[in-house]
């Protein structure tokens, strides 16, 4: 098991201009050791070398006087931090492109992708394919390196101002694509196109063997080299971001870094998240950080989640002009090493499994995303798995009571055959299976017919009531996006008539609405529960909380067995075994977000009670040591920040 396996680290990631070769290195380890990090990443090779490298596919830094890379590698281990080498193989400096074109990417109109004095490589060009590999045994040859990054890993469609650059048309990939499938190399992203269908099969294949080509590369020279990307496949750290941008539309999405750890953590058991906390409010605009409340939240989102502490600035401590975040990013970092040993062993407490649709489309991530946000808000335990790794899927799903699958369009039959025999209900959100009949019948007992062409203007009924106990003055709720006309087998339980479109307009004329035969909900009993409209979709698009209540009051699983909160719906609380007899529970404080903004919060708080738990002990994680707090059995507290931590000693 390598140094990753270990426990939690902290790490700064410093995105190096060329600028910063000639930086102080004493300088900036005395400042990583400020900060609390163990871990630092920076710049070493690709579009820029920052040391001294005898390959001539490399340009190293005008700036260099020395080798910037191996001092600051030798004074880092010199202070027990660790140091993971960046690399960018996407482009090289435009001098080698009039001898080399053969490496790179090609618009649709046979020109190479420029961006500044930098050009395009492609995923299938000699340089991706045979130079990074000489890079990667150059530098693992020369330096002890405790890890490589690679930056924007596979193809590239857009630029670093977001331009479309289009479906590389290079050789190399006109090549490889005909010797794919024999087709064509397709010249523009239309779905109805078979070519391009079989391009995204290509992309991820190609993609996909090159990473492996790299990591088997990089453990041959060294199997203590963490191999880190964008990726989930060969390597050890699962990269991801929590980050902004000026033009993302709304509504924003807050729990971004708790979210991309858990989908790592509930999935695999040999790989551990990286999730990257980005100080700068936009790639445009590198040189502002985001709130400080954010910035904060973020890192403790990755923290209360259980993955590594990742955080990046451009350039370096002494000339970055935005510090107002430092001291919020050394404060989380020290309790963190502080406390470092119960955040390096958290274990699921979880009942509920939701399964991350990747892969599917926009509106399955925001149906995700909706039943995400609903499950916090009602303080509901649940683990977070890719709909991807279907294996592991399969392996898993039996230790819940509940499986939900929001919006996933398809699971193999081996899957879906694991699902049905599994103990758990399985709870299909978003059009899950749309177009998978038989994974339907067999999970749902259910057969979606016709869309319902005119949904705007229709209803929910929200009958029986005894179901829908949040619903005893409020009789319709609105529908919209998409439904589907639902034909459920006969044992099956149907709840939520639908309610047919009527007038909307004038008011003279807002009439002729009829209760039909449909129903919005189906369940088998004890088995699933089947909506075939978008109630997660709505929640994290519009926000009205009856599209949470009923999910919720059909949900089988209303609490968990150790714990069970009552606190508002902006607190965020984990509960975690992280040791024999100890769990940690933490709560995470968003009053202060207003749907734009992030301020300091107001005081909120929770009461925890423990019905599976014999409690013995109860103390508060502080950062001037542990303090012991009163607990009947039950617990009342008041988190006045951001954050808190409280170790619960008990018996099952």
């Amino acid at each position: 098991m390598g140094w990753w396996t270990e426990k939690r680290f902290r790490m700064i990631q410093n995105n190096l201009r060329d600028i910063d070769a000639g930086m102080d290195v004493d300088r900036y380890v005395e400042t990583l050791k400020e900060f609390g990090a163990d871990v630092c990443m920076v710049g070493c090779g690709g579009i820029t070398a920052f040391y001294p490298t005898q390959l001539e596919c490399q340009k190293t830094s005008l700036y260099l006087r020395d080798d910037f890379f191996g001092n600051l590698l030798r004074k880092c281990h010199e202070n027990k931090i660790r140091v993971i080498a960046r690399f960018d193989f996407s482009k090289t400096h435009i001098q080698f492109l009039q001898e080399h074109p053969e490496w790179y990417s090609k618009s649709i109109q046979g020109e190479p992708v420029l961006y500044n004095d930098t050009a395009a490589v492609c995923v299938n060009g000699p340089y991706q394919q045979e130079c990074s590999l000489q890079i990667l045994e150059e530098v693992i040859g020369n330096y002890p390196v405790d890890g490589v990054f690679f930056n924007m890993f596979g193809y590239q469609t857009r630029d670093y101002s977001n331009q479309y650059v289009g479906i590389c048309q290079c050789d190399s990939c006109r090549q490889r694509f005909a010797q794919y499938c024999g087709m064509e190399l397709p010249k523009e992203e239309k779905e109805e196109d078979p070519a391009y269908s079989k391009y995204k099969e290509f992309k991820k294949f190609t993609t996909e063997d090159l990473l492996s080509k790299i990591y088997h590369k990089v453990k041959s020279l060294n199997k203590e080299v963490a191999v880190c990307t964008y990726s989930h496949r060969n390597v050890d750290l699962v990269r991801s971001e929590s980050n902004s941008a000026v033009d993302r539309p709304y509504p924003f999405w807050m729990m971004a870094s708790e979210n991309n750890v858990s989908c790592v953590q509930g999935t695999f058991d040999d790989k551990y998240s990286s999730n990257c906390v980005i100080n700068a409010v936009d790639i445009f605009y590198r040189f502002m950080g985001v709130s400080p409340y954010l910035n904060e939240l973020r890192l403790y989102g990755d923290m209360a989640a259980g993955g590594n502490l990742d955080w990046c600035i451009i350039g370096g401590f002494e000339t970055y002009p935005d510090k107002r975040n430092f001291e919020g990013v050394k404060r989380i970092f020290r309790f963190h090493e502080k406390y470092e040993g119960y955040f390096s062993s958290l274990q699921s407490c979880a009942s509920i499994l939701l399964v991350n649709p990747l892969g599917s489309g926009t509106d399955a991530q925001k149906e995700y995303l909706g039943i995400y946000k609903m499950l916090k808000e009602a303080h509901l335990l649940f683990d977070v798995m890719d709909a991807r790794e279907t294996a592991i899927l399969e392996s898993k799903a039996d230790a819940y009571a509940a499986v939900i699958l929001p919006g996933v369009e398809e699971l193999p039959s081996s899957t879906s055959e694991a699902l049905e025999k599994s103990r758990a209900v399985i709870i299909g959100t978003g059009l899950t299976f749309r177009n998978s009949r038989e994974n339907l019948k067999r999970l749902f007992s259910v057969t979606l017919g016709e869309k319902l062409e005119k949904v705007r203007g229709s209803y929910m009924l929200t009958e029986p009531k005894k179901v829908f106990t949040h619903f005893q003055d409020r009789d319709w709720v609105y529908l919209d996006k998409d439904y589907y006309f639902m034909q459920p087998d006969t044992e099956n339980l149907n709840y939520m008539p639908l309610i047919s479109a009527g007038m909307y307009g004038p008011p003279e004329r807002c009439f002729g609405h009829e209760v039909t035969e449909q129903s919005c909900i189906s369940v088998r009993e004890g088995k699933s529960v089947y909506y075939p409209w978008m109630p997660g979709l709505l929640y994290y698009s519009h926000g009205y909380e009856d599209f949470k209540n009923l999910f919720l009051d059909v949900l089988p699983i209303q609490g968990n067995d150790r714990i069970h909160v009552s606190a508002p719906p902006c607190a965020e609380v984990f509960f975690h075994r992280c040791g024999k007899g100890t769990y940690l529970l933490q709560i995470l404080n968003y009053s202060g977000f207003n749907g734009t903004m992030f301020y300091e919060p107001l005081p909120v708080e929770a009461h925890i009670s423990f019905p599976g738990l014999e409690v013995k002990k109860v103390q508060q994680l502080r950062e001037d040591g542990k303090r012991k707090m009163a607990c009947d059995g039950s617990l009342k507290v008041t988190v006045k920040g951001l954050y808190m931590a409280i170790l619960i000693t008990a018996k099952e």
